[in-house]
């Protein structure tokens, strides 16, 4: 054997002629590694060096080629066994003569390396090669200790080959090999054993050989014993679980803890610590009863289990919003905790149809009786394993009849959700409209859930938006945050980190009712929103320099306060020659900019806060104070004192913003143009900017200057927007193109979709508004443009064309005939079970044009029903809903 363990050649050449050729040769042609002495090849003959080889698995050889006479190295292409460079099993050999061994041995044991000469195929040589079976390596086994009698040993390392055995001590156990680098064997020890013992692995022929051994310990029978309380326990989740071992036989009280053999555990099954503390997982795992075991320190084959049984924790009932509904359909939020997957809302003792929406909010649907009039308990039950039921809170059941006309109840929910629901239509119907606005603005806020560590892009940022406004009933808020995102607008094309995202879009939904200084303050420290106008890293400006002024200008013009100014009913204030005055110079900007410095993106865990930080969104921006420019300026005729923190600067310059006489009818009338019309009159603009500076509208609001309860309120209870409620009060310029994200939406919930929010986003991108996909910060469509040849104001019609108009009948066909996407199907039980088609098309008409179709049109509509089928309901449904959905009367929301 030499150093590695090869097995040295050994060529003998027979016979007198042979001793005396190599003796007159004397020592000329190759030696390989463990090959053979080649003899010179006769002139113009080819011939391999070494001749014969022998090689253990993954061992290396170097071959030449020489040609008898040649005066340089001929050119050759190499082969194993006729294989061109070999291959997996044969082992490989490189252009230049190397040849590496497989790991194990073929069937046959004995290769041929060929040498081929590339300029004459005719000329070439080979040299035999034997295989042996590789030189096993263990690095690792375990246990490391083993007790007297009966133990399963499991082996680790390298090179194992099939027939492989473990051997300990003296002693070749019985043997499975799991892979090539891991053995199982089996045995007894004995008593005489106890101490250490050598494992090795040995590896059979070819080539028979054993690894280096490791040391196993062998003890003998101890006193340890170990013991654990409780032995068996019971808890919810939610809740957690302290274990007590008590180990005797030993000073040494140390144990380690595992669940289910799988040391600390897994999200699915909980963990446990380093001191016996279990926490369960966010859902009862399956099976639900788990073991948990304690084992000694001091002797590792002791130990002891104990059983932890999972249940379902009792849920607890904070809320149930509305407190007061109408009878009929009716849909209830119900809010608390230890709610889970299978949760059921009861009503009156009767299981509704429930969502689950989190831990802390459920969604049920049911219908109130007659019967039911007064309190009715509301309570909630968990599934098993471990069902319990809440205490209950009561929901008053009103049976004065309907206080609103279904058409006025259709047309408030179009312009303050994302669409009617029958359940919302019949509640609004027999409530009124201020029950339905005190429970929006208590409802609460929908939630977009961290993104995993793996996501990427935004699209379950963009699905968890649709989830929510198809099924959450925030409705008011989600419209407001929807709105004030096309306002504020963050694009990702260039912001495309979903936590980015997520946190921009979840200020926003918070903010949505709250005041419109924090939407400004919060949407500005987003770091979403430093990123896609550069106002993160905008760096203080040396002397003759300027700062960054991009997000200085686009706040001014795009989200605050217009180009120019206005009077209180929005309309332009103009000089002497009737040119609109600018709101502000470029002065102006230039001192917001240098205002604006300092910002920079939050400092990651674990890391310090530098000037400029790296990319990162998870939390607001961060002030870095040597980079602001805390000078004195003059901001839109206002001074800026010196010496201000870089947060107090920003409190100081958005405080003047948001007291500038612009800012209430500039933002009035874009909400009022996405919620009801795009064509308010200025009276209209003019009360609602009202409301806004009040911070009150009626009875609803703080009294707060920027409060968007009173302004939400003032723009829905409007009497502009509320003409039309009756059809004799309606106007013909009154209404809007119905946005496509919002047009999806509504079409999923006038149809009972419960969806996971998956396919929206798709039909959106074809309509020219896949949300939070916005191209630039002037928003898919501007708040101002004409539509042609009329004197209207018609904002969506921006991204309204052939192609687009073609893209809305393709997503209604599909939603109609086949689905939105596998998540989200449209019910059509209700249209399907109007009765005849007469009957089908009533209903659709107040439910989705609120008593308005023409006569020309329900015509039209009835003569293609009546010839789709002879007495196929469902494709006569199918027929109508189509038809509705798809004409010029529905896309145009009045």
């Amino acid at each position: 054997m030499d150093a590695k363990g090869k097995r040295t050649s050994k060529v003998k050449f027979s016979g007198l002629v042979s001793l005396v050729a190599l003796s007159v040769a004397g020592c000329v042609g190759g030696i390989g590694g463990s090959g053979t002495k080649t003899p010179q090849p006769q002139n113009g003959q080819l011939s391999v060096s070494p001749t014969t080889a022998a090689l253990r698995g993954d061992d290396t050889q170097s071959f030449s080629a020489a040609e008898g006479g040649a005066t340089t190295t001929p050119a050759v292409t190499w082969s194993v066994n006729g294989v061109v460079g070999g291959n997996a099993s044969v082992g490989s050999i490189s252009k230049a003569g190397l040849y590496t061994a497989p790991e194990f041995p073929v069937a046959s044991t004995d290769l041929t390396i060929t040498a081929v000469e590339t300029a004459d195929a005719t000329k070439t040589a080979s040299s035999a090669v034997t295989l042996d079976n590789p030189i096993p390596q263990v690095t690792t086994i375990a246990p490391a200790a083993i007790p007297v009698g009966a133990f399963t040993l499991t082996v680790n390392g390298a090179h194992f080959a099939t027939g492989a055995q473990v051997q300990f001590g003296s002693t070749m156990l019985s043997t499975t090999r799991v892979s090539a680098t891991k053995l199982t064997a089996t045995g007894t020890a004995t008593s005489a054993q106890v101490g250490n013992v050598a494992v090795t692995v040995k590896n059979p022929d070819p080539g028979t050989i054993s690894s280096a051994s490791v040391m196993a310990k062998v003890t003998g029978a101890s006193a340890i014993s170990v013991s654990i309380s409780p032995a068996n326990a019971t808890t919810p989740l939610g809740a957690t679980l302290v274990f007590i071992a008590t180990v005797t036989g030993t000073s040494n009280q140390a144990v380690t803890w595992s669940l289910n053999g799988n040391g600390y555990g897994s999200p699915t099954i909980g963990y446990t610590n380093t001191v016996g503390g279990y926490s369960p997982p966010g859902a009862v795992p399956n099976p639900n009863v788990l073991t948990i075991t304690a084992t000694s320190v001091a002797d590792p084959t002791k130990k002891v289990s104990g059983t932890i049984t999972v249940l379902n924790p009792k849920p607890t009932l904070t809320a149930v919003s509305p407190s007061s509904i109408g009878v009929g359909a009716f849909m209830l939020t119900v809010t608390g905790r230890g709610f889970v997957k299978g949760s059921k809302v009861n009503f009156g003792g009767q299981a509704l149809t429930t969502m689950f929406v989190s831990g802390t909010e459920l969604t049920a649907t049911g219908t109130a009786t007659v019967a039911q009039a007064g309190n009715v308990p509301v309570t909630v039950t968990n599934p098993n394993p471990g069902t319990t039921t809440s205490g209950a809170l009561n929901a008053q059941v009103v049976n004065a009849g309907p206080v609103l006309s279904a058409s006025a109840a259709v047309r408030i929910l179009e312009q303050s959700t994302f669409g009617p629901t029958p359940a919302q239509v019949n509640q609004l119907q027999q409530t009124g409209i201020d029950t339905f606005l005190q429970g929006q603005f208590s409802a609460p806020a929908s939630t977009y859930p961290a993104p995993g560590a793996m996501d990427s892009g935004l699209g379950n940022v963009q699905t968890a938006f649709f989830k929510n406004a198809v099924n959450n009933s925030d409705q008011l808020r989600q419209r407001m945050a929807f709105a004030l995102n096309e306002l504020w607008v963050v694009g990702q094309n260039k912001v495309n980190d979903p936590l980015g995202y997520t946190n921009y879009i979840s200020a926003l939904t918070r903010d949505g009712l709250g005041n419109y200084y924090n939407v400004m303050k919060d949407v500005t420290l987003t770091p979403a929103m430093g990123h896609w106008l550069d106002m993160v890293n905008n760096d203080k400006p040396g002397i003759g320099q300027h700062a960054n002024e991009n997000y200085a200008r686009e706040l001014m013009q795009l989200f605050t306060l217009g180009l120019n100014q206005l009077n209180p009913d929005g309309t332009a204030v103009v000089d002497g020659s009737g040119v609109p005055v600018p709101t502000y110079m470029q002065n102006d900007v230039m001192a917001l900019g240098r205002s604006f410095t300092g910002w920079t993106y939050p400092t990651q865990l674990g890391q310090t806060l530098t000037k400029h930080n790296p990319e990162y969104y998870g939390g607001n921006m961060l002030p870095f104070e040597s980079n602001h420019d805390s000078s004195a300026k003059t901001f839109l005729g206002q001074p800026v004192a010196a010496g201000q923190s870089t947060g107090q600067e920003l409190d100081s310059v958005l405080t003047i913003i948001f007291n500038h006489p612009n800012l209430p009818p500039f933002v009035a009338k874009q909400l009022i143009e996405k919620l009801v019309t795009s064509n308010p009159s200025p009276a209209y603009v003019q009360r609602v900017a009202q409301a806004f500076i009040a911070g009150k509208f009626n009875t609803y609001g703080s009294g707060q200057r920027g409060d968007m309860k009173a302004v939400a309120a003032a723009i829905l209870l409007d009497p502009e927007a509320r003409r039309g409620d009756d059809s004799t009060t309606a106007v013909a310029t009154d209404g809007k193109l119905r946005e496509p994200v919002v047009m999806e939406v509504a079409v999923a919930r006038a149809f009972g979709a419960s969806s996971d929010g998956t396919g929206f986003w798709g039909w959106g991108q074809n309509m020219s508004q896949g949300v939070f996909n916005s191209a630039s910060v002037f928003n898919f469509f501007p708040p101002e443009r004409l539509i042609p040849q009329t004197t209207l104001n018609g904002p969506e019609f921006a991204i309204f064309n052939t192609n687009t108009s073609l893209a809305r009948v393709n997503f209604i066909n599909s939603a109609v005939y086949a689905q939105i996407s596998n998540g989200t199907k449209l019910d059509l039980t209700a249209v399907i079970n109007a009765g005849t088609p007469d009957q089908m098309v009533a209903l659709l008409d107040t439910q989705l044009l609120h008593g308005t179709m023409s006569d020309s049109v329900k015509q039209s509509i009835l003569t293609a029903v009546n010839t789709s089928s002879a007495t196929d309901n469902i494709v006569k449904a199918k027929t109508a809903v189509y038809l509705v959905l798809s004409s010029s009367q529905y896309q145009v929301q009045r």
